[in-house]
């Protein structure tokens, strides 16, 4: 009784504390502004010498912060935008301001873009930070691409002017061999991407957002079903056959790059991003502008552009707006981009959108970095509302139904696919849009709760009190060893509660909110409305998901304890020598990182490249899709995991067999049993029954099993735009919906249904555990 007392004392006190435990911790400041900048050391070092020169000037303290990667600065951006050190500055895609702009999270810029700023940068530089005509950013590198181009295979003067040209160049220039399979190609187009073909695509009528009136996008406009797509499948369709694009769905533009470098590809559509490696391979290759779609028309490659943004949350206002229009200035945008081209090398990494910096001698001494400059006027930057890159999620599951077929290998209707696609566009945008009633919560409530708390936690404080005082015997041990005992596990209690505790109950607390990308600070209370979506609209995937999870699950614990009491058998009839260099081996899985491990695997099971199918290749084998085919992936990652597993069941099934009396297995020899039943009838069952909690452990972390997805990304894709992946389980499609559709509310829900279903499951398994090592099962 005084155990329960105890604890419940414990965790009404707990819930009390970090019910109101500040999310963050608010300050003056320390003065410094900050900046996240570049994964590039030299760009680094050159915002290095623009601060320093800043802090001389005004006495302001500036901080470089390098970046691993500019792809995840708005999500870590979202973490950090009220932190003690939260940075004021930060160097992010224009893509990713939407969610941010809609959150109130982003500084208007009206005062820092003024006339004179826009007169110095070009148009996309400003348009591509701009919402509803304000701007929230300012472009430093307009990643855009044109038409990269072989010298040796084809002439400045042969480069096509349109669309048609191009394709007729592309066919005439294709090199094939007596059986008609294509060695070098004219020009190779990724059927799968839309990235890249959406010049093509907009040539044909096709488009992403349609445009309101005032030119702001349209989401609920999706011009992806129309009519002119139906030409643009039957001209890919047909380039297909001719060979002229990736001829299988695991190919990606990796592989153009490669053949381009190789000098098997004359013209592609791409950017100067690998001009490292055209030089390092000697490649004399130009850019110029894509081909048009006819005379007076010109195409716009999808461009994404990378510039500063400012912290609406910022306790340096004024610095920072001081040192963002310092930073804008001509003089310093060329000395940064002198240092991300690589200085010398001029490498096209960066394309300046300052206009200076492209009339410098820098840029137009050098033909590749004026032709792409150039292109700056011909690009169309990539939308940035809130809903911008849900098309993008879709179109490389629906394009490759269309081009190679569904996973069976089936082939669909292109109309009917693109409607889908369509369809699930808009679906998202409207539930992206979605605005549930929130709760209103009766004031003082909270108060009321953790008043009721404070009571509970004070009379389960008085029960302990009263029943020790009323027993002498106790007493005296309670108020020593007892309180002693507890005094010391303080520290610890507290960790658990802020790393344990706390996380929990804010997860359920956030499930029933509208916490997404548009509400990422003023989300509310919704009830149980994300609940009642998955248990309607969304059961279908959280049943089949469950299922695939529990199947994994099961079947990798399984497979790992079996192979592990198999090996540790062996092992232990070996003799000691071998027995030791062997356990060596199969101890190498368990203790090299995971992380690398699940790439090398990536890699061996590539269906192209990977080397088992190089291997299988010599004996005649054809390739097996083993991340490609449904079936056949879902076999490959169970496999790997158990390849992952198995040598600690091996560890620990070793010293249990060591301890099984021989009498044992003479018995059974006596009576005839061979090695499979001395096996399956006396090992596996008691070393089943001394593991049966380490099983129980191992089930719920291959249930919540995230390595899945660094191997499959939790493809390959359902023939449902949509659906959740062949090897997605439940952890991974979590992910994805609180990071591909940034709706984190539903997210949370999914994850306490998880956390709930995974609480009831170990309570039961370790009933039956007790009771099979009482000898009642």
């Amino acid at each position: 009784m005084k155990k329960i007392v105890l604890m419940t004392l414990l965790v009404c006190t707990a819930f009390a504390v970090f019910s109101v435990w500040p999310l963050s911790l608010s300050a003056e400041g320390d003065g410094i502004v900050r900046i996240w900048f570049s994964q590039y050391t030299e760009e680094n070092a050159a915002m290095e010498t623009i601060a320093t020169r800043f802090t001389q000037e005004t006495g302001i303290v500036v901080e470089v912060v390098p970046r691993m990667t500019v792809f995840n600065a708005a999500q870590d951006f979202t973490n950090n935008i009220e932190h003690d050190e939260r940075p004021d500055i930060v160097f992010m895609q224009a893509p990713d301001i939407g969610n941010l702009v809609a959150s109130g999270l982003l500084e208007p810029l009206d005062t820092v873009v003024d006339s004179e700023l826009r007169t110095r940068f070009v148009s996309s530089a400003i348009d591509a930070f701009s919402l509803e005509g304000i701007p929230y950013g300012i472009g430093y590198s307009v990643d855009t691409y044109g038409l990269v181009y072989n010298r040796a295979l084809v002439t400045d003067e042969d480069l096509p002017q349109t669309w048609d040209e191009f394709f007729a160049l592309g066919e005439a220039l294709t090199v094939r061999d007596n059986d008609g399979n294509v060695t070098r190609w004219g020009f190779c187009l990724n059927p799968r991407d839309m990235w890249f073909t959406y010049p093509i695509i907009r040539s044909f009528g096709g488009y992403y957002y349609g445009r309101y009136p005032n030119g702001d996008y349209n989401p609920y406009d999706i011009g992806l079903d129309n009519e002119g797509m139906l030409d643009y499948v039957a001209l890919i369709k047909d380039l297909h056959t001719k060979g002229l694009t990736l001829s299988t769905s695991t190919q990606s533009e990796s592989t153009i790059v490669a053949r381009f470098i190789a000098g098997n590809v004359a013209m592609m559509i791409y950017g100067l991003w690998n001009a490292a490696m055209f030089q390092n391979a000697g490649i004399d290759y130009g850019i110029t502008s894509l081909p048009d779609p006819g005379p007076g028309q010109t195409s716009l490659a999808l461009t994404t552009v990378q510039g500063f943004v400012v912290n609406a949350k910022t306790l340096h206002q004024d610095a920072t707006l001081a040192f963002l229009s310092y930073l804008s200035s001509d003089e310093n945008q060329q000395l940064l981009i002198e240092a991300g081209n690589g200085g010398s090398q001029k490498l096209g990494t960066r394309n300046p959108a300052n206009r200076a910096v492209i009339a410098s001698g820098y840029i137009q001494s050098d033909a590749n970095l004026r032709a792409l400059s150039a292109l700056n006027d011909e690009c169309e930057p990539f939308p940035n509302i809130k809903e911008g890159t849900i098309w993008y999620n879709y179109t490389t599951t629906c394009f490759q139904a269309i081009f190679y077929g569904t996973s069976t290998g089936g082939t669909v209707d292109p109309q009917a696919k693109l409607h889908e696609l369509a369809q699930a566009i808009r679906n998202d945008v409207a539930q992206m849009n979605a605005q549930p009633e929130r709760i209103t919560l009766p004031e003082g409530l909270w108060k009321w709760i953790l008043g009721f708390f404070a009571g509970l936690s004070a009379l389960g404080g008085g029960v302990v009190w009263i029943r020790h005082r009323r027993n002498p015997v106790r007493r005296k041990g309670f108020s020593r060893e007892a309180l002693l005992g507890w005094g010391l596990m303080i520290p610890l209690l507290v960790l658990l509660g802020m790393f344990y505790l706390y996380p929990i109950l804010h997860n359920c607390y956030l499930s029933l909110t509208d916490y997404s990308g548009i509400h990422l600070l003023d989300y509310g209370l919704i009830g149980w409305a994300n609940y009642r979506q998955i248990f309607s609209s969304g059961f279908r995937d959280l049943a089949s998901m469950t299922g695939w999870t529990l199947l994994f699950a099961t079947t990798v614990v399984g497979l790992s304890f079996l192979l592990g009491a198999l090996l540790a058998t062996v092992m232990n009839r070996a003799g000691a020598q071998i027995a030791k260099i062997y356990r060596m081996i199969f101890i190498l899985p368990w203790v090299i990182p995971t992380v690398i491990t699940l790439l090398m695997w990536q890699g061996l099971l590539d269906t192209e490249d990977g080397m088992i199918n190089h291997f299988l290749s010599l004996f005649g084998i054809p390739a097996v899709p083993w991340l490609s085919n449904p079936l056949v992936a879902r076999i490959s990652t169970i496999l790997v995991m158990v390849w992952f597993s198995f040598p600690y069941f091996m560890v620990v099934s070793t010293g249990l067999i060591k301890n099984i009396p021989k009498d044992y297995y003479e018995a059974a020899k006596v009576d005839g049993a061979n090695g499979f039943f001395l096996f399956f009838r006396i090992t596996i069952p008691l070393v089943f029954r001394a593991l049966v909690p380490t099983l129980i452990m191992s089930f719920l972390l291959q249930f919540n099993q995230f390595g899945v997805y660094v191997l499959t990304a939790g493809g390959p894709a359902s023939d449902v735009i949509g659906a959740p992946g062949a090897t997605d389980l439940l952890i991974t499609y979590v992910f994805n919906t609180a990071f591909n559709t940034n709706r984190y509310g539903l997210a949370a829900a999914y994850s306490v249904i998880i956390f709930l279903f995974v609480a009831l499951f170990s309570l039961g398994a370790m009933r039956i555990g007790k009771k099979m090592s009482e000898g009642e099962v």
